[in-house]
């Protein structure tokens, strides 16, 4: 008998015919014997609808309060769908993150697990029990509600996974297989079979949005193979593992973050400066180049407000002469990705199709093109062609 841990996106629980369809399919791999628990994320757009009802009161609601609100998009799939399963003869019982035993940290809106303690979802699973999970939440240290960041599905699901020695985790969405970049950008992006642990981690954490970036690490340390496929194909998916099996190429894939920050400063003050760039919401990277320290975040951590007159003002009194603009962040991703020739071809193209590269950068196993606002969808579309397209 397997241990069999599914986690269903939004859109995949988006109505009545979707969430009894998804009862359907979890029933049937019950009645083959295999024990099943089952990860759901909130329905469509409800964690937004819920965040707009909150700033019908402020602009800066408390995080704590935040938590409790945003948690109830994920109790509503869940309790539906411990329903649906019911409802057609497979018996089933819904838990919330902390009936799950899903332990965080006390971060509110982006905290980390610390551990998952299941025995309550082994308990249900004895009695033949179908167990259905909201996903992105958890129970603090401090034994408040947390949530556990856009995507916190994911790490839901491959925590209880690792948690239960599960032989199969699959995340089960509305696209078919991890890409070598995203289909809508680019129509020749081909599917890929097999994906390392470090390559889908730093898709992810650029800006390809299929699997969470905490996830893909909570699997690498917890060893947990992890099956990307479709809640309505039958396409075979993607394989997240340590290893792919055969030779992987140089250049796995291509993603994109469009209307990032990018900040240069001036280094007068390293350690107030490098707290400040602490401060900042996950900076793709941080680089010192001279005396300027230069950063890309997807925002300006609260607080810092960069004046319309930088040379004169400064940001938060740490530096004059402040460089900052909106850009787009194309990265190329793969063990050749950091080469200096790819690099520099990828620039090269760059500057021939019309596009100036404002920044590049080479992170271990990924390069980052710092390009002009509204450019990178085009530039991902013709590195993609250059590096991927032509078996490169």
């Amino acid at each position: 008998m397997a241990v069999i841990v599914q986690k269903y996106g939004g859109t995949s629980v988006q109505d009545h015919e979707l969430v009894l369809r998804v009862a359907h399919r979890v029933a049937g791999l019950r009645s083959q014997g295999n024990d099943v628990v089952v990860v759901v994320s909130a329905r469509g757009e409800t964690t937004d609808r819920l965040m707009q009802e909150a700033r019908r009161f402020t602009d800066a609601p408390e995080q704590r309060e935040l938590d409790m609100l945003m948690s109830a998009g994920e109790r509503i799939s869940m309790s539906l769908l411990a329903i649906a399963l019911n409802s057609i003869g497979c018996a089933a019982v819904s838990f919330t993150g902390s009936q799950a035993g899903i332990i965080t940290d006390t971060r509110h809106t982006d905290a980390r697990v610390l551990e998952v303690r299941p025995f309550r979802v082994v308990r249900e699973l004895e009695r033949g029990n179908v167990v259905v999970v909201g996903g992105f939440q958890g129970v603090s240290t401090a034994k408040d509600v947390t949530t556990l960041g856009r995507g916190g599905s994911d790490t839901t699901a491959v925590a209880l996974a690792a948690a239960l020695k599960a032989d199969l985790c699959e995340i089960l969405t509305d696209v078919d297989a991890v890409y070598t970049a995203d289909p809508r950008i680019v129509p020749d992006a081909r599917a890929i079979d097999e994906i390392g642990y470090g390559d889908m981690a730093e898709l992810a954490r650029l800006g390809a949005r299929i699997l969470k970036e905490e996830a893909v690490r909570f699997a690498e340390r917890s060893g947990i193979a992890i099956h990307i496929a479709g809640s309505n194909s039958d396409a075979p998916g993607t394989i997240v593992l340590k290893e792919p099996h055969g030779q992987e190429p140089a250049i796995v894939g291509l993603s994109l973050l469009e209307d990032q920050i990018f900040l240069s400063v001036r280094r007068v003050d390293h350690d107030r400066m490098m707290s400040w760039v602490g401060a900042a919401a996950h900076p793709l990277f941080v680089v010192h180049s001279g005396d300027r320290i230069e950063i890309v975040v997807p925002g300006l951590p609260p607080g810092v407000v960069v004046p319309d007159d930088a040379a004169k003002d400064g940001v938060s009194g740490l530096s004059a002469d402040v460089v900052a603009m909106n850009v787009d962040v194309v990265s190329i991703v793969g063990s050749g990705a950091a080469e200096g020739v790819v690099v520099t071809g990828a620039i090269a193209e760059l500057e021939r199709s019309g596009t100036n590269c404002i920044r590049s950068v080479a992170l271990g196993r990924s390069a980052l093109l710092v390009l002009p606002l509204g450019s990178g969808a085009r530039a991902k579309l013709l590195l993609h062609d250059s590096f991927i397209g032509t078996g490169q």
